[in-house]
C-alpha cells in the first residue's frame, strides 16, 4: 500500500471557505477517492491556513485510476472553478509504510485501515484531539540506518506513545530521505507529557546520539481534524 499526502495552503482567511466548497460539492461524486481518505486536518502550528489530507491506496495503479479519472467528470468542473482560486499552493507526496512493524500498527504493507474500520478516536468524546506530523530529513543513504536504530533503541523508549501511534512512513515521491511519523493526542498537555516521558528514556537518548550525524532537519506540525465528519473517518464513527 501507499499513502498520498497532500498539503493545500489557502489564501489568508479562506480555509473555512475551502471546507464549505467540499460540502457544497458533495461526496458521492468523488466516491472513488473519498473511499480511500484517511483524514483532512487543519494546521494549528507551522504554515497558517494549510489543510493536510491523507489517503491510503492499494498501489500506484489504484491511486492513478481512482484520482485521475475525476478531472474529466463534468459535474466536478464547477467545483474546480470555485476551489482553486482559494489556494496559494498545492503539494503532493507519496509515502510507504515503515519496515518496522511496531511503527505501523494501522498501516502496513500488507493491510491497512480503511474508512469502514472503527475510528482510532472520536472528537465528540476527545474534544481536544490533536494530530502531530513529525518529519525527519536524513542524509542520503541513511534511511536504512534510521530504521535499524529506531527499532533497536527508539521503539523500546516510545512506549508512552504506543497507544497514540497512527503510523510511520518514508518518502518515495517528493523530497527523498524523509521519514514521517504520525500520532494523535488528547490535547497539548497530553502530547507534552508523553513526549517528555520518551525524551528522558536512556534508550531514546542512545537513539538520538547514534542517529544525530545523519539528521539534516526535524520538524513537527500540529493539526486538528477537519470540521466536516465525512473528511475525517480516522477519527469519526462511520
Amino acid at each position: 500500500m501507499i499513502l498520498e499526502h497532500r498539503a493545500y495552503t489557502m489564501k489568508p482567511g479562506l480555509r473555512e471557505r475551502f471546507y464549505e466548497t467540499q460540502v457544497e460539492r458533495g461526496f458521492d461524486v468523488v466516491r472513488p477517492v473519498i473511499d480511500r481518505v484517511i483524514g483532512y486536518f487543519s494546521t494549528v502550528s507551522g504554515p497558517a491556513d494549510q489543510v493536510i489530507h491523507i489517503y491510503a491506496f492499494d498501489s500506484l495503479e489504484d491511486w492513478r485510476s481512482r484520482l485521475h479519472g475525476l478531472y474529466d467528470v463534468p459535474e466536478l468542473q464547477p467545483y474546480f472553478l470555485n476551489v482553486r482560486p482559494l489556494m496559494l499552493s498545492q503539494e503532493n507526496r507519496l509515502l510507504m509504510p515503515s519496515p518496522v512493524a511496531a511503527l505501523t500498527p494501522h498501516f502496513s504493507a500488507d493491510s491497512y485501515w480503511t474508512p469502514g474500520d472503527p475510528p482510532l478516536a472520536d472528537p465528540t468524546t476527545h474534544r481536544d484531539l490533536l494530530i502531530e506530523e513529525q518529519i525527519v530529513s536524513l542524509t542520503p543513504g541513511s534511511l536504512g540506518k534510521y530504521w535499524e536504530l529506531i527499532e533497536q533503541y527508539g521503539v523500546p523508549a516510545m512506549s508512552p506513545l504506543e497507544t497514540n501511534m497512527i503510523g510511520s512512513f518514508h518518502m518515495i515521491a517528493g523530497p527523498l530521505h524523509q521519514v514521517y511519523h504520525y500520532w494523535f493526542f488528547d490535547g497539548f498537555d497530553d502530547r507534552t507529557r508523553r513526549h517528555n516521558a520518551v525524551r528522558v528514556n536512556p534508550d531514546w537518548i542512545r537513539f538520538q546520539d547514534e542517529i544525530r550525524p545523519n539528521v539534516v532537519n526535524q520538524e513537527s506540525k500540529l493539526m486538528v481534524p477537519a470540521p466536516v465528519p465525512e473528511m475525517v473517518p480516522l477519527f469519526r464513527t462511520p
